[in-house]
């Protein structure tokens, strides 16, 4: 009898626990200009805020893991959304939605004032990048760190990028249907995670997969994100001065690049230290989608990247 009173007090005393509760992220939707756009949200809203910024293809949900042991060990506000089109957000076809990263931005802008998130670190993977870029630029003094993962603004990571020559500058200087086709084609191919004839080489895990793929074969959305890419080309005529803007800001800097990204490779990493001498660079032995492929080892960086910097992110 007293050892099962025990059994259900320490049962108790875990399940109501702060970092109990904090490790528990909730789930909703947030209306911002007539969108609904999903959203995973933890921890104290009164703590520092961290903001996530997804990359493509996926969604918040890379960032669940991360966000959970964050909010279990720190005392930290974390919140992610899915822009339109991916993840559980509403995909508007691409008639009455922009699919720009200017437009990406201002609704990712007009979320957090609706959200009341005024002052806050930033998270940044892929699009994530250039789509935070754009909020630190408009508003630099809302923002209290910086950590990037896998996100470039600048060539050095971007080797398919470099020759001003190549199908990809070119595609961005006058659209080529051949480019939106092969997309979509392959788009179309992806197939549901299986035992046999499926591959995860960049570690997404089946989860993530099914999520993305369900997303990205709705009606119009692979449309949308041609017109996503096709913009892309704003974002490196943008590096310059995304580069000044960050030599001006005088905030903690993290990067974190898994060196297996053959997309974006780890001079992307290195080139931070160029502008930010203050960065702090990890190069993990990990995937374009780090937070997914190793979790514990980027929540434990952050973790301790938190503890040493939190009274600059209370300012």
């Amino acid at each position: 009898m007293i050892y099962r009173w025990l059994l259900c007090l320490a049962l108790a005393v875990a399940f109501f626990s702060p970092a109990t509760r904090a490790a528990s992220l909730h789930e909703g939707w947030q209306e911002v200009d007539g969108l609904h756009l999903f959203y995973r949200e933890g921890g104290n809203p009164k703590a520092p805020t961290i903001v996530f910024l997804h990359g493509n293809p996926l969604s918040s949900i890379m960032y669940a893991r991360v966000m959970e042991e964050l909010a279990a060990s720190q005392p930290v506000h974390v919140i992610a959304m899915d822009y339109p089109s991916f993840g559980y957000s509403d995909a508007p076809d691409h008639t009455s939605y922009r699919y720009t990263f200017d437009h990406l931005a201002e609704t990712v802008s007009h979320f957090l004032k609706l959200r009341g998130i005024e002052r806050y670190a930033l998270y940044m993977q892929d699009y994530g990048a250039p789509v935070g870029f754009r909020l630190i630029s408009a508003n630099p003094r809302a923002i209290t760190a910086i950590m990037v993962q896998n996100g470039v603004i600048h060539l050095d990571g971007f080797p398919t990028a470099q020759d001003p020559d190549g199908e990809l500058r070119r595609h961005w200087l006058q659209r080529n249907p051949a480019v939106d086709a092969r997309r979509t084609a392959y788009i179309h191919a992806l197939s549901f995670p299986q035992a046999e004839h499926w591959s995860d080489e960049d570690h997404a895990g089946a989860d993530a997969t099914v999520q993305m793929i369900a997303a990205f074969q709705r009606p119009g959305v692979i449309e949308a994100r041609n017109d996503l890419w096709f913009d892309y080309g704003s974002n490196v005529a943008r590096y310059p001065a995304w580069q000044a803007r960050l030599r001006s800001l005088h905030v903690p800097v993290l990067v974190l690049w898994g060196k297996q990204d053959m997309f974006f490779t780890t001079p992307g990493a290195e080139a931070y230290r160029r502008d930010a001498p203050q960065a702090e660079v990890h190069i993990l032995d990990s995937t374009h989608f780090a937070t997914l492929d190793a979790p514990d080892q980027v929540a434990a960086l952050l973790g301790d990247f938190f503890r040493r910097h939190h009274d600059e992110l209370r300012r």
